[in-house]
């Protein structure tokens, strides 16, 4: 057999595995900025690219949380690349991070210090190794969100639609400005229908009973307070502990005021204990639950 022809025979394999593996150590080298969002499915996040002298070589795009945008560095564009997040209303810029090992990686934007700061919106990347994946992370900023829960008595025609008494009905009547105390726009509540706030219902501690839940909220702290008057003797609870002061014949004596702050995002119940002593139970209040933003 003709040696050349062997020869060929047996390295122009290795010839095309050696082209292969030099094609793939001289491919063109990639910048990957990703996109992550806390919590999940942030999305409209803008970057805008620069290159040095060349202007903006890539040009701008838009992420959403998971993405990535791969692009190409070409010959000439491995200095000087420069990608910076237009951070969106609502959204807070944590971190940025970089899987660089050898090439000169700088976060920048709040100041010049080349890691990362609050503030920081821009990596610069002088590449020199095949691949770099910068990834970009957000937060959405901490609000306070308004909630204002009126709790006092009285927000119905007939039957209050917020308030029970010994876990009936609790009805809506028209205060006797002779002899109780008046807190408008709270009206006065009791087990019975009348015109009046008596009723003759047998003695004993008529439970009057309000169930809330807040609405949860990143920022700000939540407050209940409120005044209230009963016929006869009471005392508000939350959640089974006293709260305020109890006072005797309330109804000669000016509203008795109650508070709890800060209160837990949790579901409550309010309730003030009416001793009635013969004939007659009613209250009334007026309270709220807020929300106080810093």
């Amino acid at each position: 057999m003709n040696r050349s022809r062997v020869f060929s025979v047996i390295f122009s394999p290795l010839v095309a595995l050696l082209g292969a593996c030099t094609s793939a150590i001289t491919s063109t080298p990639t910048i990957t900025i990703c996109k992550q969002t806390q919590p999940g499915g942030g999305a409209g996040f803008q970057f805008t690219t620069t290159n040095g002298g060349l202007g903006s070589p890539f040009g701008p795009f838009t992420l959403n949380d998971t993405q990535c945008h791969t692009m190409l560095v070409n010959a000439g564009q491995d200095h000087y690349n420069a990608f910076t997040e237009n951070v969106p209303a609502g959204w807070l810029l944590t971190n940025i991070s970089c899987n660089a090992t050898t090439s000169l990686v700088t976060i920048v934007g709040a100041n010049g210090n080349p890691g990362f700061q609050p503030g920081d919106n821009t990596v610069t990347i002088d590449l020199n190794e095949p691949h770099v994946t910068c990834t970009f992370v957000n937060a959405q900023t901490p609000h306070c969100c308004g909630f204002n829960l009126d709790l006092s008595t009285g927000q119905g025609t007939v039957i209050d639609p917020l308030w029970t008494v010994n876990g009936g009905n609790a009805y809506v009547t028209p205060p006797s400005t002779a002899w109780t105390v008046n807190m408008p726009p709270a009206q006065w509540i009791q087990p019975v229908a009348s015109p009046t706030p008596s009723g003759n219902v047998p003695p004993g501690v008529y439970k009057y009973v309000v169930s809330f839940t807040p609405t949860p909220c990143a920022m700000g702290h939540l407050e209940l307070s409120g005044t209230f008057a009963a016929d006869n003797d009471a005392g508000a609870m939350l959640d089974g502990v006293h709260i305020g002061t109890a006072c005797t014949n309330c109804f000669n004596t000016a509203a008795v005021p109650f508070a709890v702050n800060p209160l837990t995002l949790t579901s409550h119940v309010l309730e003030i204990n009416v001793n009635n002593l013969g004939g007659f139970s009613g209250l009334i209040v007026n309270a709220h639950v807020k929300r106080i933003c810093p």
